[in-house]
């Protein structure tokens, strides 16, 4: 039995043997560090090797951000609204490098596997007026075991971030973590993978970053078990500290 994530980049993942872990080698970042901190024009970019951002450390200035016309959630007057951003909201880095650290970092809880519990942990969180992430929310998951593990690992990531303008004015943004936790079989893997690959080829929205992590080859049992406590989609639970 193993456990091994499979990070899900945008519309289009490739994967060159079973082995989830076997990734194509991108560059995410390229710049200078000067007493471990980052100096002069770093440049960042996505999963298919394309510049999202170029950052000038020396002047703390955004030297080259990518055009980006999709819609965010932001709060606007005392409601989350789906609108297109005058500034969109971004992660100072490679964001594509962010979600594969996040799922090279996950692992499939030995509880959850054992008790057979798949699904979603979907965390909320918000990125404010000064860039930096608040109000970490969990909207569904399938154990309190993979919400943890999802947490202990996200709570490590870099909190930078490029607040939203709208309208000429800072604005809070709405940004989704999806983590999905599913057990195949080794007689269901290409049936898995053929799936996967329709799915991944269809857009998701810029707000969401999607990760997968899979246990291959574990057996099913008949042995019957307590149904898992869970939170429904659209339910608020606290975060764990």
């Amino acid at each position: 039995m193993s456990a091994t994530p499979l990070l899900v980049f945008g519309q289009k993942k490739e994967r060159k043997s079973k082995n989830a872990d076997s990734v194509p080698t991108v560059t995410f970042e390229k710049g200078a560090l000067t007493d471990g901190r980052p100096t002069g024009i770093w440049e960042y970019y996505d999963q298919q090797g394309e510049l999202t951002l170029r950052m000038n450390y020396d002047s703390s200035r955004i030297a080259y951000s990518r055009p980006d016309t999709a819609r965010y959630l932001l709060y606007l007057n005392d409601d989350w609204q789906l609108v297109r951003p005058s500034r969109a909201p971004q992660f100072v880095g490679s964001r594509a490098k962010r979600t594969a650290d996040i799922g090279k970092s996950i692992r499939y809880p030995v509880a959850s596997l054992m008790q057979e519990q798949q699904g979603e942990v979907v965390i909320s969180y918000v990125v404010n007026e000064q860039g930096k992430t608040q109000d970490y929310q969990v909207v569904t998951t399938p154990s309190k075991e993979c919400t943890e593990a999802v947490w202990t690992v996200l709570k490590q990531q870099p909190d930078r971030w490029i607040p939203a303008v709208y309208q000429g004015r800072p604005t809070q943004a709405q940004f989704l973590l999806r983590v999905t936790f599913v057990i195949v079989l080794e007689q269901e893997v290409a049936a898995y993978q053929a799936r996967i690959q329709q799915q991944d080829q269809q857009p998701h929205a810029p707000y969401i970053d999607q990760v997968r992590v899979v246990a291959y080859g574990m057996e099913r049992t008949t042995q019957s078990r307590p149904a898992p406590n869970r939170n429904r989609p659209g339910q608020r639970a606290q975060m764990p500290r």
